[in-house]
């Protein structure tokens, strides 16, 4: 893909991410802050309800106390004013307090007079609050105490807004002789008149009609006070309204149209396709000016490196005239096709001698990974034989041979005899294993050296052997103290893949390399032991033929970023200059390389791990049948 491609591309990806970033915020962030302004001022709707109840409560205290400290009526409850019933307890006044009930009581809670709503006939009607006429027990209270008290009260006619105050002297002096009562009903007029107080239409509901209802409005009474609920266009709040005692009587309702929440998202809305129609607008400008400025020049230096290419001809020069970077670029670009040109041909006259030299530290390098464990073979056989007890033994046999006269002596004599010739046999055997393993390290070392001749006649021999079994080749070729720090896992894939003809000996020495510098990373790392996976599969080579890709990955270490670049170059390595020839990666590289093969590496920084990625060619199916046949 080309620059110019990708530089619209990323542009327009950016440009999408920053309308994608926007849309979110708006989604996230904006609308639901006008939904939490909504909810808020229906809040606020709710409360100016609850403060017009409270408003109707206090003006029903005014009044009742009002009546409550009038003197003759505290004459007739002490029964020094007979007639005050007739004179001033009548319908006029009842109609003119506006009120539909009114009840005089006596301290023991008798009731001495009462009056209930009109009809629509305008006839009195009788009411009994709490449906049995009796006083619940705030109330009760009250009367007791000779104090003041405002609430719900229920009634069999509905839900009655009262007050109460304490009869006195006309002088507001006591003690109290009983309790005025007086009340509003709240039905349809009363709603309808305190709605407009609150600039809502406010709806009832009896508490017990729609349990399910009542359920979720307790509920959310008990943990925020209200109960919300909200549909496309309407936003419904409802609160719980009790008596003196707590008992829920009525909900009372408001629904707010929401419209606020629609006008910002017409906001929001407007607000993205303006961002959308100004996103095109600057992407199609910074594509213009980019392909005048940036992308066209280096189009052009882009073509004149590829004809290099093509035609390898180093003579070319591009002779870009810019002041800027890109021609900063050409001018560099010129003058590095000039040192190549003069690299080349001094490449080509040290290159017989180079290669010599570097195959020999290949030789010894792979040499010395061989040599490691045979020299720990060679070790632990001797340690092993120097500790059978062979002088004992043989002192043991010839006391026996003298015939000892102490029979305890002889059996003891005997049993060191059977014990140490145990010991003699478990040291055989380990002994053969030791020489088993030494024999295997020094075919190793002939097969290395039998591959370095073959090397210099012939391609490298390939032979019919699975991915998985290289693996188990290369890892025996370390040293035990290595194998020890690995743990290693094969992938369900690298078993899968079948025979193939692969050149065995030298891909098991890369193996051994890669295997060697993860073990010895970890130890770097302070690790215990280091997780080594192979995984492997079949793929298409570019031109068309098949390839085996084998990745090593590890868990160790990992490398630096500003080493990788670095890390296949001669003489250079990670670990300790001082015993380190930084030759292993860069034979694995050449060798590779040499049989049409690649190597590459990746790792995410320090304490990351690495990951090396092996391309090896694999022979047409043709002549992996010949070879096999053979």
């Amino acid at each position: 893909m080309r620059v110019r491609a990708k530089v619209t591309i990323l542009l327009a990806l950016l440009f999408a991410g920053l309308i994608a970033a926007q849309w979110v915020i708006q989604q996230r962030q904006m609308l639901p802050r006008f939904v939490e302004l909504e909810r808020d001022s229906a809040q606020t709707d709710m409360q100016r309800v609850v403060l017009a109840v409270g408003r109707e409560q206090m003006a029903l205290t005014a009044q009742v106390a009002d009546w409550g400290n009038w003197h003759e009526l505290w004459k007739f409850m002490a029964g020094r004013n007979p007639g005050f019933v007739q004179a001033s307890l009548t319908d006029i006044s009842f109609r003119t307090a506006k009120i539909d009930y009114m009840a005089v009581m006596s301290n023991d809670g008798r009731y001495l007079w009462s009056h209930g709503p009109y009809d629509a006939s305008g006839h009195a009607l009788s009411l009994r609050l709490n449906g049995n006429d009796q006083l619940e027990e705030g109330w009760k209270r009250a009367l007791e105490s000779g104090q003041p008290v405002s609430g719900l009260i229920a009634t069999d006619r509905g839900v009655l807004v009262a007050s109460s105050a304490p009869i006195l002297d006309g002088f507001g002096h006591g003690p109290s002789r009983g309790l005025v009562i007086m009340g509003r009903l709240l039905n349809h007029s009363e709603l309808l008149r305190l709605g407009n107080q609150a600039q809502v239409v406010l709806d009832m509901r009896p508490w017990g009609e729609d349990s399910a209802a009542d359920a979720l409005v307790q509920r959310a009474s008990a943990t925020k006070g209200d109960r919300l609920t909200e549909t496309d266009t309407t936003t419904r709040i409802e609160r719980v309204f009790t008596n003196v005692s707590g008992t829920p009587l009525l909900t009372l309702g408001i629904n707010v149209p929401r419209t606020i929440s629609h006008r910002g998202a017409e906001a929001v809305q407007y607000s993205t396709r303006l961002l959308g129609a100004a996103a095109i607008i600057a992407l199609g400008a910074l594509l213009v000016l980019l392909g005048r400025i940036v992308l066209s020049p280096l189009a052009r230096v882009t073509d004149h490196a590829q004809r290099i290419a093509a035609a390898d001809d180093l003579s070319a020069r591009l002779n870009y005239d810019r002041r800027d970077e890109l021609g900063t670029l050409a001018r560099a670009f010129d003058d590095m096709v000039g040192r190549l040109a003069r690299s080349r041909r001094e490449l080509i006259d040290r290159s017989f001698e180079s290669g010599a030299a570097e195959n020999a530290s290949g030789i010894l390098h792979n040499l010395g990974n061989a040599m490691t464990p045979l020299s720990v073979n060679i070790s632990g056989l001797q340690q092993k034989l120097a500790a059978v007890p062979a002088d004992d033994l043989r002192l043991a046999l010839e006391e026996l041979r003298s015939g000892t006269p102490d029979a305890e002596r002889r059996r003891d004599l005997e049993q060191f005899v059977q014990l140490a010739a145990t010991e003699l046999a478990h040291a055989v055997k380990q002994g053969a294993e030791k020489l088993n393993s030494i024999i295997e390290q020094t075919d190793v070392m002939q097969a290395v050296l039998a591959e370095q001749r073959r090397h210099q006649r012939n391609k490298p021999v390939r032979q019919m052997v699975t991915p998985a079994e290289l693996v188990a080749l290369g890892l025996q070729q370390i040293a035990p103290t290595h194998r020890d720090r690995l743990a290693v896992e094969m992938s369900p894939a690298l078993a899968a893949v079948g025979p193939l003809s692969l050149p065995s000996t030298m891909l098991g020495m890369v193996i051994q390399n890669l295997a060697q510098n993860a073990a010895e990373s970890a130890a770097m790392a302070g690790m215990g032991r280091a997780r080594l996976r192979f995984d492997a599969e079949r793929a298409k080579a570019a031109d068309g033929g098949s390839m085996l890709r084998l990745v090593v990955s590890d868990d160790a270490a990992g490398i630096a970023p500003e080493q990788l670049p670095r890390l296949f170059q001669k003489g250079y390595s990670t670990k300790s200059q001082a015993t380190n020839s930084g030759l292993g990666l860069h034979w694995c590289a050449n060798t590779l390389h040499a049989i049409g093969g690649a190597i590459s590496v990746h790792s995410d920084g320090a304490g990351c791990g690495a990951r090396f990625e092996i391309l090896i060619p694999l022979p047409a199916d043709g002549a992996q049948i010949e070879e096999r046949a053979a």
